[in-house]
C-alpha cells in the first residue's frame, strides 16, 4: 500500500514538488499505562499513528482507520486533544508539505498490534513513563492526549490574553428598556436568562401595564428626560454629552418645564429664554418630544411602583463598546455595530420587521436601555452626575449607563 493517498498523487501530478497544505490526523492510542507507537519507515523515528484524511472523511474516522491500517488494532476515539500546524516537511521524494494536525486521544479496544503496512518498520506498546526519543512536536501531541484536559489545546492569537471579553450580566428579575417610536413606545424586556421580548403601546403607562401581564419587571429604563429643570440646563445632559466625543449632538439639552408645558414652539422658546435669562432657546427636536416627556413626567410623578431610570442609548452603547459608536444608527453599518455590541454582552437583539410601528434603530435603542436597566438592577450602573440633581418637581435627574 502506498503511504501517499491517491488524491495527493493526483494533485502532485499537477503541481510537482511545490508546497502543499494538507489536513493530518494523529491517533494517540492508550492501553492502561502504555501508549501505541510506530517506528516510521520514512525517517526511522518513533511517533503515534498519523495519516491524512481522505477527501470528505471525518477526521476522527480517519484516525480510527489509520490505526487499523497501520497497526491492526481497533480503537475508540475519545476526544480532540489538540490542533496545530506542523512546519513544512520535505519528504524523501522531494515533495514539500505543511500539515494542519488534529490530534485525538484514543483508547485501544481490540487487536494485536503489529506492522500492518509499509509505513512502519516496528509497532509496539511503550510504557508512558519511559517513551523512546522522538520529535518534540510528537511528544507534545502525546502530552495533550494524555493530559485528561476536556478542551483541546491550540495556539492562541498573539496578544489575545491582553483583551478580556466583557462580562455578561443577567438581571435578578426581568427589566424593561423603553424608547419612543412613531407608534408611541417600544419596549424590550430582558428576563433572567437575557431572553428578549418586544412590546409596543401608545402610552408609557399602557406599555408597562402590558408588560406586567407576563413579566414582573424590577427596573424600567426610558430614553426620555426625567426630572425637568426650572432654570438653566441639567448636569445630566452636560456630563453625558462629555462622554460622547464625536457623538455629543445625539443628546439634546432638556428644556425647562415651562417651555415644555407651553402650547406652541414659539411660546416654548420664549419661556426657555426667560427662564435662562436669554442664554438658551429650545431646539425644534427637543420641543417635538414635549408630549412624550410630559407623559413620562406625569407617569413617574404618579409613583408607578417600579424603579424608573433615565437612560441615553448612545451612552449605553459607548459603555458596551468602550467608545462612542460613530456610525449612524439608521445606516446598515450602524445597525451592525450596535447589534454586535449587544451580542458581546449576551443580548441577541430581536429581528425587526417593517410595519411594526417602530424602526430598527428604535428597537436597538430599547435593547441598549434594557442593558443599562440590567446594570442598574445589579447596582453597577453609572450615574451622570454622580449625585442626581433635584428640581422643584422632586424627581432625581440623572442619566444612567
Amino acid at each position: 500500500m502506498s503511504p501517499i493517498p491517491d488524491f495527493v498523487v493526483e494533485v502532485r501530478r499537477k503541481i510537482g514538488h511545490d508546497p502543499l497544505w494538507l489536513p493530518g490526523v494523529t491517533a494517540v492510542v492508550r492501553r492502561g499505562d502504555q501508549v501505541l507507537l510506530v517506528e516510521r519507515a520514512d525517517n526511522g523515528r518513533w511517533a503515534p499513528v498519523t495519516g491524512i484524511p481522505d477527501p470528505g472523511e471525518e477526521p476522527a474516522v480517519a484516525a480510527a482507520r489509520e490505526a487499523l491500517e497501520e497497526t491492526g488494532v481497533r480503537i475508540r476515539v475519545d476526544r480532540l486533544a489538540s490542533t496545530g500546524v506542523h512546519g513544512e516537511i520535505v519528504h524523501a521524494n522531494g515533495d514539500r508539505a505543511t500539515y494542519l494536525d488534529l490530534t485525538f486521544a484514543c483508547t485501544w479496544v481490540e487487536g494485536e498490534a503489529h506492522v500492518a503496512d509499509d509505513e512502519s518498520t516496528q509497532v509496539r506498546w511503550w510504557p508512558i513513563s519511559s517513551l523512546p526519543p522522538m520529535e518534540d512536536v510528537m511528544r507534545a501531541r502525546i502530552d495533550a492526549a494524555l493530559s485528561g484536559e476536556r478542551e483541546a489545546r491550540y495556539v492562541a492569537p498573539a496578544g489575545q490574553d491582553d483583551h478580556e471579553p466583557p462580562p455578561v450580566l443577567a438581571p435578578p428579575a426581568p427589566v424593561l428598556g423603553v424608547d419612543a417610536c412613531p407608534s408611541g413606545w417600544v419596549g424590550v424586556v430582558l428576563d433572567t436568562d437575557l431572553r428578549a421580548s418586544v412590546f409596543v403601546a401608545p402610552t408609557i403607562a399602557g406599555l408597562v401595564d402590558l408588560v406586567r401581564e407576563s413579566h414582573d419587571v424590577a427596573v424600567v429604563g426610558i430614553d426620555i428626560p426625567i426630572g425637568l429643570p426650572d432654570s438653566g440646563g441639567r448636569l445630566a445632559d452636560a456630563e453625558a454629552r462629555r462622554e460622547l466625543v464625536g457623538k455629543s449632538s445625539s443628546l439634546f439639552s432638556t428644556p425647562v418645564r415651562a417651555a415644555l408645558e407651553a402650547a406652541t414652539y414659539e411660546e416654548g422658546r420664549a419661556a426657555n429664554l426667560a427662564a435662562t435669562e436669554g442664554r438658551t432657546s429650545v431646539s425644534a427636536q427637543a420641543y417635538a418630544l414635549r408630549e412624550k416627556v410630559l407623559q413620562v413626567d406625569a407617569w413617574v410623578r404618579a409613583e408607578p411602583g417600579v424603579a424608573v431610570v433615565e437612560v441615553h442609548p448612545e451612552l449605553s452603547f459607548a459603555r458596551m463598546a468602550g467608545h462612542p459608536l460613530l456610525e449612524r444608527k439608521k445606516d446598515a453599518d450602524g445597525v451592525r455595530v450596535r447589534r454586535e455590541a449587544l451580542a458581546a454582552h449576551g443580548i441577541v437583539a430581536p429581528p425587526w420587521f417593517r410595519g411594526s410601528g417602530f424602526g430598527e434603530d428604535d428597537l436597538l435603542d430599547a435593547c441598549a436601555v434594557a442593558w443599562t436597566a440590567v446594570r442598574h438592577s445589579l447596582g453597577v450602573s453609572e450615574s451622570f452626575p454622580a449625585t442626581p440633581e433635584v428640581f422643584s418637581d422632586g424627581i432625581p435627574a440623572a442619566i444612567r449607563a
